[in-house]
């Protein structure tokens, strides 16, 4: 064999070498990574029964929902009721069924209070699990939910480029070098970014209408038989929406849109955990207070008491952070 040949035979190993050791398991280039999208938001919302005050607190909620909807985002409306049933917790070998026929309620009335365990989650009614928390309905709080819903998943997240990474002891040369790479990359980044998130939105924006136009359908429907809540509806409406709450993926928010007036009252140890906490609409700073307080003992992931003026000014924002 000539030189020229094995020096050309050389050249074309070294070369598979480098386009393999910049080739992943799957042949896909290394300098790339697939964008991870934020979670998306997981809401349960409590508002106060009576009226006008619920119509204005949908009506709060419409806009958030025009602002902070999420690919995948799932919502849950309760009403606050005197009464949600019974929690239970679910033991090893358990299934909805045999905790329907033992509690005397049908399937379908239990997987109606409990929309966790069911497609707002992604999961099959027929999975759950030893420790999960269930709603056991007693037939008082059937108007309460007055939304159920989960958004679409939007467009495959792209491919962004992985920044360069600058040598130890740099000459000025290559650190100029570095810098314009870091810069160009960042930019295309940015604008595959930006345009994801515009399909992501657009994907999104028929079930936000159809959210927005069933929130205010329920405007002009008040809950029937519906009273001024009292601690007793706050206190049975927070363990109903917590446990709803629990069962959901990604960043959790309890928003108490209605009834925060009177405090949090006495909430469990540990019962905020990875729940993002915001009460809404407290004009009596010594409630807004207490809930910090009793919130923040209780673990919660963050809390924010605003009061009338900045829950119509910031609601959108806060619960968007």
């Amino acid at each position: 064999m000539s030189s020229p040949t094995r020096r050309w035979i050389r050249g074309a190993i070294a070369a598979l070498a480098l386009v393999s050791a910049a080739c992943g398991p799957g042949g896909s280039l290394s300098n790339s990574e697939t964008y991870k999208p934020p979670p998306p938001l997981a809401l349960v919302v409590l508002v106060d029964p009576s009226t006008p005050q619920m119509a204005d607190e949908l009506r709060q909620l419409q806009d958030v929902i025009r602002t902070t909807s999420t690919p995948g985002e799932s919502v849950v409306v309760m009403a606050l009721q005197p009464s949600f049933g019974q929690a239970f917790s679910v033991r090893k070998g358990d299934n909805l069924s045999a905790i329907a026929a033992a509690h005397g309620v049908s399937l379908a009335a239990l997987e109606a209070a409990n929309p966790q365990l069911g497609p707002l989650s992604g999961r099959d009614w027929k999975l759950i699990y030893s420790g999960e928390r269930v709603m056991i309905p007693n037939g008082a709080s059937g108007a309460a939910l007055l939304l159920v819903s989960k958004a679409p998943a939007g467009p495959p997240p792209p491919q962004l480029i992985r920044l360069p990474q600058l040598s130890s002891n740099p000459t000025e040369y290559q650190r100029a070098q570095y810098e314009r790479k870091s810069a160009a990359d960042r930019a295309t980044n940015d604008a595959r970014i930006a345009a994801w998130r515009a399909g992501a939105d657009k994907a999104i924006e028929p079930w936000r209408q159809q959210v927005l136009a069933e929130l205010e359908r329920r405007t002009g429907s008040p809950v029937l038989g519906a009273r001024a809540p009292d601690a007793a509806m706050l206190s049975a409406t927070l363990t109903a929406g917590l446990t709803t709450l629990s069962g959901l993926p990604g960043r959790r928010l309890l928003l108490v849109m209605g009834g925060g007036e009177m405090g949090p009252g006495a909430l469990a140890p540990r019962s905020l955990v990875d729940v993002n906490l915001v009460v809404a609409n407290l004009a009596d700073a010594n409630a807004a207070a207490a809930w910090t307080t009793a919130a923040t003992n209780a673990g919660a992931k963050s809390v924010s008491a605003l009061d009338p003026a900045l829950t119509r000014l910031e609601l959108a924002q806060v619960i968007n952070r």
